[in-house]
């Protein structure tokens, strides 16, 4: 049993602590004031957007309290009219394309006697002409006129049947095809389009 409080073995004495900071504990103060820095950089930039916010709105209100109800309600009734003109304007026919087309195409050796135009569908329109040729070879030309490739962007496929010989020694005929929708477009038989 000891009785004594003295250690046996020597007392060495401990080193002192040389005084320096750890390189954790300094980037954690570094990231510390960079977070706060940051979070002060937010808070001000949510302020100047409030603001913002807020002299929009001031000038927003000021600006519609400018206008008059009487100086607006015949804009707005003006305004309505011409988007229903468009659409009028989109949805309109204009059949003079197709006389002119029929006018440069058709060969001095034809005449014709007859047209029906058909609309069915804004995709669906038709044209179906009868006339005379004056022989065979000028139908043949004529066939292959309205072939031509040229006219395949306005006309889609033309077929000439019911060629007979008539008394006089012309040749009957009857020319059925479907038109473009574009050529018939009111829209884009007006001179500026």
């Amino acid at each position: 049993m000891q009785t004594s409080f003295i250690p046996k073995k020597p007392v060495v004495e401990s080193q002192p602590d040389s005084g320096g900071v750890s390189l954790f504990l300094l980037l954690s103060i570094i990231l510390f004031i960079v977070a706060i820095a940051m979070a002060g950089g937010v808070w001000v930039w949510k302020q100047s957007l409030v603001s913002q916010i807020e002299k929009d709105k001031a000038a927003l209100v000021a600006a519609k309290e400018s206008y008059e109800e009487d100086t607006l309600t015949p804009l707005i009734r003006l305004n309505d009219r011409i988007e229903e003109s468009k659409v009028l304007l989109s949805k309109h026919l204009a059949v003079s394309p197709v006389f002119s087309l029929l006018e440069q195409n058709v060969l001095r050796n034809i005449r014709l006697k007859t047209m029906k135009f058909s609309y069915t569908s804004s995709d669906k329109i038709k044209v179906d002409l009868s006339g005379f040729a004056v022989s065979y070879e000028a139908l043949s030309k004529q066939s292959d006129a309205f072939g031509d490739v040229n006219l395949r962007k306005f006309i889609i496929g033309p077929v000439i049947s019911d060629f007979n010989p008539t008394t006089d020694g012309s040749i009957a005929f009857n020319f059925t095809t479907s038109v473009d929708p574009r050529l018939v477009s009111y829209e884009n038989a007006l001179p500026n389009n």
